[in-house]
């Protein structure tokens, strides 16, 4: 029999970058997806020109931090005190978006985001936007590179528009050389105004699709409505971008643009939880993000639990109810009426194929998942407790 219902915890993820590198422009960016219900909360911290108002009308009020840097507050309870009230359930948020002042180190605001989420929120990625055309001027000055790609998960080298074509590709691999010296396993990508794929960092629609996967909808708060002024304020960021940018680049803007991939693995039967945890904590390269839930051997039993992994950072969490027998059909979720396990890798320019061999032979273990010991279930239950 199942216990109370949890409700999942809600990622969140953190966007830092100097001072006009277009950590804004990805926030409105993102804000602008038909699907994405976004809690944001914003370091006033400096010049951050974020649209308010497509904010309003994705979760009524965008939270706003004040004191400086958000990093340097000698006392952190607001903070806090915002991501929580984020995770109030009739906004069913996809995801909370910390827009952190050009001046906040990511290493400590990581550090933040972990110890306070006790499974109601969990660091879903660290993500730093940096200027193509002045990298080597403002970020990476010195002898050593920065400290701060400890701690990233995802680096977007924004403005390659204003970069000439032939030098593109180049200017893209010298930032990434820089930064793996510091992190080879952060995902560093080439954008221009900062359009990116939302779904390489979160799932679009997932606070939205009613009862989740084996649960019910009896009981469940509603979904807050959103404004009607989203569209009218929509219509008016895209009238405003034509004058900005001109026509071609707005059309370009509904255009296929690198999207992310995504390989779906499921499992009957308990998983080989050691294979499972050797692939999330130790991502291939160009995956960025892993998440799903696994069946685990314990005594005579079995327990499920949440995965998720954003670069170096995994949440463990357990399921509140079984794994999903009957996934959807929706892109990211698994296939098949038995499916016990399932796992969707997520990246950019992975080895699929390698990725979807690896987890096919981790989720299907059976019997000899079993046969190796009575409870497998530790080294996730190391995970729970780090978040608990």
């Amino acid at each position: 029999m199942s216990g109370p219902k949890r409700r999942p915890a809600i990622p969140v993820i953190l966007l830092t970058g100097y001072l006009g590198a277009g950590k804004t422009s990805l926030l409105n960016h993102l804000l602008r997806h038909p699907d994405a219900r976004i809690g944001v909360i914003v370091n006033d911290f400096g010049d951050l020109n974020i649209d308010a108002g497509l904010v309003v009308g994705q979760v009524d009020e965008p939270l706003s931090i004040s004191g400086g840097c958000v990093c340097c507050l000698t006392d952190d309870s607001e903070l806090e005190d915002a991501l929580v009230a984020m995770t109030n359930p009739g906004l069913r948020l996809d995801a909370i978006i910390v827009e952190a002042s050009g001046f906040a180190e990511p290493l400590t605001l990581a550090r933040m985001i972990t110890r306070m989420g006790h499974h109601r929120f969990h660091l879903g990625g660290v993500i730093d936007v940096v200027d193509a055309t002045m990298y080597f001027d403002t970020v990476d000055t010195s002898s050593l590179p920065p400290l701060r790609f400890a701690a990233t998960t995802l680096v977007l080298v924004n403005k390659l528009d204003q970069v000439p074509v032939a030098d593109r590709d180049a200017t893209v691999d010298a930032v990434r050389a820089r930064v793996h010296e510091r992190n080879p396993r952060v995902l560093v990508i080439g954008t221009h105004h900062a359009r990116l794929d939302p779904t390489l960092i979160f799932d679009p629609g997932a606070g939205e699709r009613g009862p989740r996967r084996g649960g019910s909808d009896v009981g469940e708060d509603p979904i807050q409505p959103e404004l009607p002024i989203r569209e009218l304020l929509r219509q008016a960021y895209a009238e405003a971008a034509v004058d900005e940018i001109g026509d071609d680049e707005v059309d370009a803007e509904s255009m296929p643009h690198r999207h992310a991939q995504s390989v779906t693995v499921t499992g009957s039967g308990p998983v080989d939880p050691d294979a499972v945890m050797d692939f999330v904590e130790d991502l291939p390269p160009g995956v960025y993000r892993v998440k799903g839930t696994v069946r685990v051997a314990a005594g005579s039993g079995q327990r499920d639990f949440v995965v998720q992994a954003v670069g170096p950072n995994v949440y463990v969490a357990e399921a509140a109810r079984p794994a999903p027998k009957a996934p959807s059909s929706n892109v990211g979720d698994g296939e098949g009426p038995d499916a016990d396990s399932v796992l969707v890798v997520i990246g950019e320019d992975f080895d699929t194929e390698t990725a979807e061999a690896t987890l096919t032979t981790a989720l299907n273990r059976g019997a000899t998942a079993n046969a190796q010991g009575s409870n497998r279930s530790e080294r996730l239950l190391h995970h729970v407790r780090l978040h608990t």
